[in-house]
C-alpha cells in the first residue's frame, strides 16, 4: 500500500471514529439528562406499577442507552486505533525530516488531525467511564448502604461520587465543544448549565436537604434536547464544509507527495548525469 492510499485510509478512519465518538457524546446527554427528565415527568414510565422507573437508580431505558453508548465507543476505538493510522505514523511521520517545507506544513496538519481526534476520543472515554462508575457502582452501593450508615468511609465515598457526577459531564462538554469547535460563549453556557444542574443533582451545596430543591435537576434537564438539536443543526449546515476540509487536506497531501517524488526523481537523474559526465 503506497502513501496516498495509507493517508486516504487514515482520513477515512479518523472521520468515522471521531463521528462515532460524537454520537457517543450525544448518547451520554440522552442517557444522563433527557431520559432523566422524561422519567421524572412520567413521559416514559413502566406499565408495571411494581417496577416503576426512578431517576435515582438506573432504569431500563437508561441501561439500554448506556449499552448502545458503550458499543459505539468500542467501534470508535477500533477506527481511532486502526492499522492505517499506525501505518501513517510509522511510514510518514518518521520520514518527516526528509521532506520539504511545503510537505512539512501539510503533514503537520494531518498530524494535528490525528492528535485532535484521539484527544476527543480519550476525553469522551474518560467522561463516560466516570459517569458509568458513578452511576452503576458508587451510586448503587451507597444507596444500598444508606440506612443508618454514618461511617467515615461512607461519607468519603459519597463525596467521591458527587465529584464524579459533577466532573464527568464537564469532560464530556469539553469533548463536545472540541469536536464542534464552538465559540467561547456557547462553551461557557454549556459548562455553566452542567455545573448548576449537577449542583442540584448531587446536593453538594445542600440544595436538596436544606432547600428541598430535588426537582431542580429534572427541570433543567428539559433544556437538554437543545444540545441534540444544536448537534443536528451543525451537521446539516456544516457537513459539506467538513467534507471539503477533509478532501482539501487529502488533496494537498497527495500533491505534496507527487511533488516530492518528482523532486527526488529529478535529483536522482541529475546526480546520475553528473556522475556520467565526470
Amino acid at each position: 500500500m503506497n502513501q496516498n492510499e495509507i493517508i486516504k485510509s487514515t482520513m477515512r478512519d479518523l472521520s468515522v471514529g471521531t463521528f462515532l465518538t460524537f454520537i457517543a457524546i450525544n448518547l451520554r446527554f440522552v442517557s444522563g439528562n433527557i431520559l432523566n427528565a422524561l422519567i421524572f415527568f412520567n413521559i416514559i414510565q413502566s406499565k408495571n406499577p411494581d417496577r416503576r422507573f426512578d431517576i435515582h437508580a438506573p432504569s431500563t431505558p437508561d441501561i439500554w442507552c448506556d449499552v448502545v453508548m458503550i458499543i459505539v465507543c468500542t467501534i470508535a476505538y477500533v477506527f481511532i486505533t486502526s492499522n492505517q493510522i499506525k501505518n501513517v505514523r510509522t511510514r510518514v511521520f518518521l520520514n518527516i525530516h526528509e521532506m520539504s517545507n511545503q510537505n512539512l506544513s501539510t503533514i503537520r496538519r494531518l498530524k494535528d488531525c490525528i492528535y485532535q481526534s484521539r484527544g476527543i476520543f480519550y476525553a469522551t472515554v474518560t467522561g463516560v467511564d466516570m459517569y458509568l462508575f458513578s452511576r452503576y457502582v458508587l451510586s448503587i452501593g451507597l444507596e444500598a448502604s444508606f440506612i443508618e450508615n454514618t461511617t467515615c468511609t461512607f461519607f468519603v465515598l459519597n463525596m467521591l461520587n458527587d465529584i464524579l457526577r459533577l466532573c464527568s459531564p464537564l469532560i464530556i462538554v469539553y469533548a463536545y465543544c472540541k469536536y464542534l469547535s464552538t465559540n467561547k460563549y456557547i462553551m461557557f453556557i454549556l459548562y455553566l448549565f452542567f455545573i448548576i444542574r449537577n449542583l442540584f443533582a448531587t446536593n453538594m451545596m445542600g440544595l436538596i436537604s436544606e432547600c428541598d430543591l430535588h426537582v431542580g435537576a429534572p427541570f433543567l434537564d428539559i433544556l437538554s434536547p437543545i444540545i441534540i438539536i444544536y448537534s443536528a443543526v451543525y451537521f446539516i449546515t456544516d457537513f459539506k464544509a467538513i467534507l471539503y476540509k477533509e478532501q482539501k487536506l487529502f488533496h494537498d497531501l497527495k500533491q505534496d507527495m507527487i511533488q516530492e517524488h518528482s523532486t527526488q526523481s529529478c535529483k536522482k537523474y541529475r546526480n546520475a548525469f553528473e556522475a556520467h559526465v565526470a
